[in-house]
């Protein structure tokens, strides 16, 4: 059975059945859902409506299931792989992504070139720190992990470092109230608004080492990247 032949089933069943304005509501609800998801401005509030419009999709596949007479839907069985496949990314291949980069980066504990930035970064989050060897300047959070490159080390004075640094822990602080949701963030592809949340960071980085340290950090990477 052909995608035409099984929408024009599922058409059938409906007509047929009782349920069929209890699962028209659901995919009303759904496609409501999902368009608020687009116009919510909070992260936590767009994934939260994203993965409710989910729910209620999935209700009204399961429902409209059961009412079917045909067998071996490919449609059902397409829906039921993206599910298990997305609960696979969610609880394993992203909650081991810093360990991922670890391996594919070849990164080395922090310490074998700076003494003090771990123990500084400790002091904010629980997250262990990596160099790996890069001439571009970039620093980046994963799971419990901050990346820095060799080529940022080199860019920047302890002051600046520390801005970066802990630009990066609130970025892991912030994580792990909804560490879930962050990485639902990936597969829904939502923007849940990444300029505030890197607005947080810089305020909370620059509380921490100092709006003239973190200025002077951002203009010495930007001018690379210009």
């Amino acid at each position: 059975m052909n995608i035409l032949s099984e929408i024009n089933c599922f058409g059938l069943c409906l007509r047929l059945s009782d349920f069929a304005p209890f699962v028209a509501l659901f995919l009303v609800i759904s496609i409501a859902l999902l368009a608020a998801s687009f116009m919510v401005k909070k992260p936590k509030h767009r994934l939260l409506t994203f993965i409710s419009s989910q729910v209620a999709v999935f209700v009204a596949i399961i429902t409209t299931f059961y009412l079917m007479k045909c067998d071996g839907m490919l449609t059902i069985y397409l829906y039921f792989a993206y599910v298990a496949i997305s609960s696979v990314l969610i609880f394993g291949v992203l909650r081991r992504y810093d360990s991922i980069m670890i391996k594919r980066l070849d990164a080395k504990p922090v310490g074998n070139l700076v003494d003090w930035a771990q123990k500084f970064v400790s002091q904010l989050t629980y997250a262990t720190v990596y160099y790996y060897d890069s001439a571009a300047p970039r620093a980046f959070a994963a799971g419990r992990s901050i990346f820095v490159s060799v080529g940022l080390l080199e860019m920047l004075d302890n002051e600046e470092l520390k801005a970066v640094l802990a630009h990066e822990a609130w970025h892991i602080r912030n994580n792990s109230r909804m560490p879930y949701l962050r990485q639902l963030a990936l597969m829904t592809f939502s923007s849940h608004k990444r300029t505030e949340l890197e607005y947080l960071a810089d305020c909370f980085a620059a509380n921490i080492a100092g709006s003239k340290a973190l200025s002077s950090a951002r203009n010495k990477i930007d001018k690379v990247f210009i």
